[in-house]
């Protein structure tokens, strides 16, 4: 058998993750770890776990106050998470009680 190109791991595990569709997963995963050094550590305590499903994040925010707040600054907090993960992974962030 010969030898052709050698390859590092990463390389063929990143190929095999883009060539199946998991990449998109993946962001999404990253975007949700993302979420609480987005918005700190206490703000993050305050709201569940956020879900990301199709590109849109859902966070559960039980403060009417701070859902608001977070409605109010939902651009600025999406172009953090995208900017954090180097690609337009989340297309929208939705507040919910």
């Amino acid at each position: 058998m010969e030898r052709k190109e050698s390859q590092s791991v990463g390389d063929i595990l990143r190929l095999a993750f883009q060539e199946n569709c998991m990449q998109d997963h993946l962001d999404e995963w990253k975007a949700i770890e993302l979420w609480e050094s987005v918005v700190g550590r206490n703000l993050a305590a305050m709201c569940r776990r956020p879900k990301v499903e199709a590109g849109v994040m859902t966070v559960g925010v039980p403060n009417a106050s701070l859902r608001h707040e977070f409605t109010m600054s939902r651009s600025s907090l999406r172009n953090a998470i995208n900017h954090a993960i180097g690609k337009e992974t989340i297309s929208e962030i939705r507040f919910i009680s």
